[in-house]
C-alpha cells in the first residue's frame, strides 16, 4: 500500500541535511535579545530578554515530579472521529478557523502564543462585530469570535509550569475556548530556544509538570490536550507518551509523525503510529479513560483521511499546509474554488471582523493561486498571476478588496451576525440536523450550542403535538395566551403563576422550591457533588403584583413583556456562586461571550398537587464592577418589548430590576448580605463555644436592617452598602418543563424550541406517562 506521502508529496526543495546543520548552526545566539514572535494576528512581534525566556538551569520543575492531584475534567469535547484545522504560526487566525469550520474542520487550533505574551494582556470586546480580543501594548496577542467557542482549542507555548498556570488563568477568564494544548512540536527558534516546543521532548517531567498546572488552571469544562513529535527512537517515543498519559492531564494526544530535526518536505513516518496508537489505548484503559491520539503529518484533505486512519490506527486526523493552501480542504465533496470563493470570503471576514492587514496578505499570499490545484479550474497561469500580484502590492484593505472586485464599504455596512456569519452558521446548522438524526448526541451538544444562543433564531412552525397543548405550550382553549414574539407565556408558566397567585395568601411556603448546583470534581479521584438548597422565588423577570392588573400581574416596565426567566437572589460570596460558574454550560454560551452553569428546580405546589422540575441555566447578576458581571447576557434574557413600543431603543434596565428585588427584601435579608462569608469561621467562635446560659451571645453584626432610604444613622446606611455589595440577583433561563399533576395523574414536558431563547422563545409540549 503506498503511503500518504506517496499520493501528494511536494518535491523536495531542502538543502542537504549536511548543509542544512552549518546552516541551523549559525543561527542567531541567545546571547543577544531575542525578538519572540507573540503570534498575533497582525504577526507583530514581541520583545522579550533572553533572561525572561531562558529556562534556568536548576528549574525545580525539570527534575521534580508533581504528584499533587489535579482536577477531573467534565469537557463535552469529542476527539474522535474528526478532521481538525492544525496550529499553524500566522495562519491559524480568526478569518482561516472561520473559514475552516465552515467547510467541514470539527475542531480548530489557533496559532501557538507563547505564556509570557498572553499574560498581563486586557480582553476587550468589540461591541459591533463581537471579536474578543487580547491586547498589550496596544498589540493584538490574540482575537477570536464567540460563533468559534465551541470548537475552538488555544495552544500554548510554554516551558514554565507556573507560567503556565498564569497564561491559563488570563485565556479562560471569560471562557472564550472550548480547549487549551500544549505545544510540544515546534522545532522553530521562536519556540525552542527558551525550551518550548519541541525541546519540551527532551525535558519529560517539565513537559508533565506543565500539563498538570494547565489542568489546574483551565476551569473543569475546558479540555487540556497535547501536541508532540516523534523522538528519534520509538523506543523512547513510548516512554514519553506513557509518562504524559498517566499524568491524567489530557484529554487528547496529537502526534506529528515527524522527529524535530524533520522538515515539513521530508515524509512523515507515518508507520510509528500504529504502535502509539495502541499503546496509548491500553494505558487510558487501565487509567479507566479513552484518549484519541490524532495524527498530523501528510494529512492533505478529507481524500487522504480515510487512508491515514488504515495506516495508523487512528480515528481522527489534523490538516496543516491543505488548510493553508485552501480552507475547504475539510470538505467531503472537495475544494471550492479559491479565486472565486475562497478569497473573496477570506477578504469579507478580514474586513468585516477588522483583522489587521498585514496578516491578511500574508494568509492571503500562502493560499494556492496555482493552475494544478483543485480549486482552480478555469483558471490559466496569467490570470492566477495576476491574482497573486494584485495581493503582494496592496498597501490597503480596499486595494487588496479590489482584487477580487469586492466593495469595501458594502461588508462594513453588513451586519455580521445576520449578513457575515450566515453561511457560516448555516452549514454548522445542516451539521447539526446530520449529527441529530444519527448517534453523535455528544457532536450534536457541541454543535447545537452556537446556534442556540444565536440573535437570528429562526421560527418554528405551528401544529398540534401529541398531547393536548398546542406546539407553544399554550394552554388549549380559547381563552388561552399563545407564546408570540413579544408576549411568551408558555402555559407551563401559566400554571406556576396562577397557582402562586391563588394560593399565597393560604400557603407562605408557596415561594420556597428546591434549588441545585454540582460542585465539580477537585481532583480525578474525586466525583462531582451536588448540592441543593432552598431558595425563595423573587418572581419572573420584569413582573410585579399589581391588584388591579389583569390576573393580579403587571410588567415593572411597561416597555417590556413578561419573561418566563425567574429570579432568586443569592450572596456573590457564597460556594453556590462558584459552583455555577465553575460548571459553565454550552447551552449557555452567548455570543457576546455570556455564560451560565446549569441547575434544575424542585417545586411542589401542595394546593394544586403539581409538581414543577425546571432544567434550566442559571446566571448571576451582581453589583456593577464585579468581575462575574461580564458574563451575565444582558441581552439575551431581556423580555420582549411590547408591541407599542417596537421602535424604541430603550435597553431593558438590568441594574433596575436588581436594585428593586433588592428593596424587596425585608429586615433580616438586608442584614444578612454584610455578615462576614458566609460559611467562614465565626469571629466569636471560642466565646460561643463555652458560652453559659446568661452569658452574652449577641451576633457582632446587625440582626435587622432598614429599607434603603430609611436609614437611621450613617452606620446603618454603610452597612446596608456592604449589603447591596454582596447581593446578587441569580435568573434561571429555563429550556425544559417536567410538570407532574398528581390530582389528574398526567404528567407533561415542555421544551424550548432549539435555536430560541427562553425570555423570547417557543414552546413545544408532549404528554407522557406519569
Amino acid at each position: 500500500m503506498p503511503s500518504v506521502a506517496q499520493i501528494r508529496q511536494p518535491p523536495p526543495m531542502l538543502p542537504p541535511v549536511a548543509k542544512r546543520a552549518k546552516v541551523e548552526s549559525a543561527a542567531p545566539s541567545t546571547s543577544k535579545s531575542v525578538e519572540i514572535e507573540a503570534l498575533a494576528a497582525d504577526s507583530t512581534s514581541y520583545q522579550i530578554t533572553p533572561t525572561d525566556t531562558q529556562v534556568p538551569a536548576t528549574n525545580p520543575h525539570n527534575e521534580v515530579d508533581d504528584t499533587a492531584p489535579i482536577p477531573a475534567c467534565t469537557s463535552p469535547l469529542v476527539y474522535t472521529n474528526g478532521i481538525f484545522l492544525a496550529p499553524m504560526v500566522r495562519i491559524g487566525t480568526l478569518p482561516t478557523r472561520l473559514l475552516s469550520l465552515e467547510y467541514g474542520a470539527d475542531l480548530v487550533w489557533g496559532p501557538e502564543i507563547v505564556d509570557r505574551a498572553i499574560i498581563g494582556s486586557t480582553r476587550t470586546v468589540n461591541s459591533d462585530t463581537g471579536v474578543v480580543e487580547y491586547l498589550k501594548d496596544h498589540k493584538q496577542i490574540f482575537s477570536c469570535h464567540p460563533v468559534e467557542r465551541p470548537y475552538l482549542v488555544y495552544q500554548l507555548g510554554s516551558a514554565n509550569p507556573d507560567l503556565a498556570f498564569e497564561a491559563i488563568k488570563t485565556i479562560t477568564q471569560a471562557d472564550d475556548v472550548a480547549a487549551v494544548d500544549l505545544n510540544c512540536g515546534c522545532p522553530k527558534p521562536f519556540s525552542t530556544h527558551a525550551g518550548m516546543g519541541a525541546n519540551m521532548l527532551s525535558t519529560p517531567i517539565l513537559l508533565c509538570n506543565t500539563l498538570k498546572a494547565m489542568r489546574r488552571a483551565a476551569p473543569p469544562h475546558v479540555a487540556v490536550t497535547c501536541k508532540i513529535r516523534l523522538l528519534p527512537t520509538q523506543q523512547n517515543t513510548l516512554e514519553l507518551v506513557d509518562k504524559i498519559i498517566r499524568t491524567g492531564a489530557i484529554e487528547c494526544l496529537t502526534v506529528h509523525c515527524r522527529t524535530k530535526d524533520m522538515r515539513p518536505r521530508e515524509p512523515a513516518l507515518l508507520h510509528r503510529l500504529r504502535e502509539i496508537v495502541d499503546h496509548v489505548n491500553t494505558i487510558s484503559a487501565s487509567m479507566g479513560k479513552t484518549i484519541p491520539v490524532v495524527c498530523n503529518g501528510d494529512v492533505w484533505d478529507y481524500a487522504t483521511v480515510s487512508q491515514i486512519k488504515q495506516i495508523t490506527g487512528v480515528t481522527s486526523a489534523m490538516i496543516a499546509r491543505g488548510a493553508e493552501a485552501n480552507p475547504s480542504c475539510f470538505r467531503p465533496e472537495g475544494n471550492v474554488s479559491l479565486p472565486e470563493v475562497i478569497a473573496p470570503k477570506w477578504i469579507k471576514y478580514s474586513i468585516a471582523l477588522q483583522n489587521p492587514l498585514g496578516n491578511t496578505k500574508y494568509c492571503m499570499a500562502q493560499l494556492a493561486f496555482k493552475p494544478n490545484e483543485s480549486g482552480n479550474i478555469g483558471w490559466n497561469k496569467k490570470k492566477l498571476s495576476t491574482l497573486r500580484t494584485g495581493i503582494a502590492q496592496a498597501k490597503t484593505q480596499e486595494q487588496l478588496a479590489s482584487v477580487f472586485n469586492i466593495d469595501v464599504d458594502h461588508v462594513r455596512s453588513q451586519n455580521v451576525e445576520i449578513e457575515i456569519l450566515k453561511d457560516l452558521k448555516d452549514a454548522l446548522s445542516k451539521r447539526v440536523t446530520t449529527h441529530s438524526s444519527g448517534n453523535g448526541s455528544n457532536d450534536n451538544e457541541r454543535l447545537t450550542s452556537v446556534l442556540t444562543n444565536s440573535n437570528s433564531a429562526s421560527d418554528s412552525s405551528s401544529g398540534q403535538s401529541s398531547g393536548q397543548q398546542t406546539n407553544d405550550g399554550s394552554a388549549p382553549g380559547g381563552g388561552s395566551k399563545k407564546a408570540t414574539s413579544n408576549s411568551p407565556n408558555p402555559a407551563w408558566k401559566e400554571l406556576l403563576a396562577n397557582s402562586i397567585g391563588e394560593n399565597i395568601k393560604n400557603e407562605k411556603s408557596i415561594l420556597y422550591y428546591a434549588f441545585s448546583t454540582v460542585e465539580p470534581p477537585s481532583s480525578v479521584h474525586d466525583a462531582a457533588k451536588p448540592h441543593v438548597r432552598y431558595v425563595v422565588h423573587r418572581g419572573f423577570v420584569n413582573e410585579k403584583r399589581d391588584g388591579e392588573a389583569e390576573g393580579g400581574i403587571a410588567p415593572q416596565n411597561p416597555a417590556f413583556g413578561s419573561s418566563p426567566c425567574l429570579m432568586t437572589t443569592t450572596d456573590v460570596r457564597t460556594p453556590k456562586v462558584q459552583q455555577l460558574t465553575a460548571q459553565s454550560s454550552l447551552r449557555a454560551h452567548g455570543e457576546d461571550g455570556s455564560r451560565g452553569g446549569e441547575c434544575e428546580i424542585a417545586w411542589w405546589i401542595e394546593s394544586t398537587q403539581l409538581q414543577f422540575r425546571i432544567s434550566g441555566t442559571v446566571h448571576v447578576l451582581p453589583t456593577p464592577g464585579h468581575p462575574l458581571r461580564s458574563l451575565f447576557p444582558f441581552e439575551r434574557l431581556s423580555p420582549p418589548r411590547n408591541a407599542d413600543s417596537m421602535d424604541s431603543e430603550e435597553s431593558f434596565d438590568w441594574d433596575g430590576e436588581r436594585t428593586r428585588i433588592f428593596n424587596k427584601l425585608n429586615a433580616g435579608l438586608l442584614a444578612s448580605f454584610c455578615r462576614p462569608t458566609p460559611g467562614t469561621t465565626h469571629p466569636n467562635a471560642e466565646r460561643l463555644n463555652s458560652a453559659k446560659p446568661k452569658d452574652d451571645t449577641s451576633s457582632p453584626w446587625p440582626l435587622e436592617l432598614p429599607q434603603p432610604g430609611k436609614e437611621d444613622n450613617e452606620q446603618q446606611k454603610k452597612q446596608l452598602e456592604e449589603s447591596e455589595k454582596n447581593f446578587a440577583l441569580v435568573v434561571v433561563e429555563p429550556y425544559k418543563v417536567d410538570l407532574v399533576n398528581l390530582a389528574e395523574d398526567t404528567r407533561t414536558i415542555y421544551e424550548l424550541v432549539p435555536g430560541e431563547n427562553a425570555a423570547t422563545g417557543k414552546w413545544t409540549s408532549r404528554r407522557v406517562v406519569p
